[in-house]
C-alpha cells in the first residue's frame, strides 16, 4: 500500500514492524478485547490446535483500525470503517515519531 501525503511524501507500507505504522482501538472495545484474551487463553483446551484456533479467533475480531505517520510532516493518516483514509495534521508539521516506541 502507498499513500501520497498531501506534503508530497509517499508513506510505503509493504512490510511489517513499520515504525510509523501502528494499530487503534477505541475505549468502547478496549475492555472487551482484553476480556477475550483472558477467555481464550482460559477456554482455548489442551491440544495445540485447540490453542491456535483460540488465537485465530482473537486475530479475526478485526476491531482495530490501522494507522500511519508521514515520516515527513507528522500528519496521521487512518483508516475509517469502510476503509477510506482520514487524515490528522500535526501542529508542530514535523515527524514526531509517536508510534514508534523504540
Amino acid at each position: 500500500m502507498k499513500i501520497n501525503c498531501t506534503c508530497g511524501n509517499i508513506i510505503v507500507d509493504q512490510t511489517d514492524y513499520l515504525k510509523n505504522k501502528g494499530y487503534l482501538i477505541s475505549d468502547t472495545q478496549w475492555f472487551d478485547f482484553w476480556n477475550d484474551i483472558d477467555n481464550a487463553i482460559e477456554k482455548s483446551g489442551e491440544s495445540k490446535k485447540e490453542k491456535e484456533e483460540a488465537c485465530m479467533q482473537l486475530r479475526n475480531q478485526n476491531i482495530f483500525k490501522t494507522l500511519w505517520e508521514c515520516t515527513s510532516c507528522g500528519k496521521l493518516y487512518i483508516d475509517d470503517k469502510n476503509g477510506n483514509l482520514i487524515s490528522y495534521t500535526s501542529d508542530k508539521n514535523d515527524y514526531n515519531g509517536i508510534l514508534d516506541t523504540k
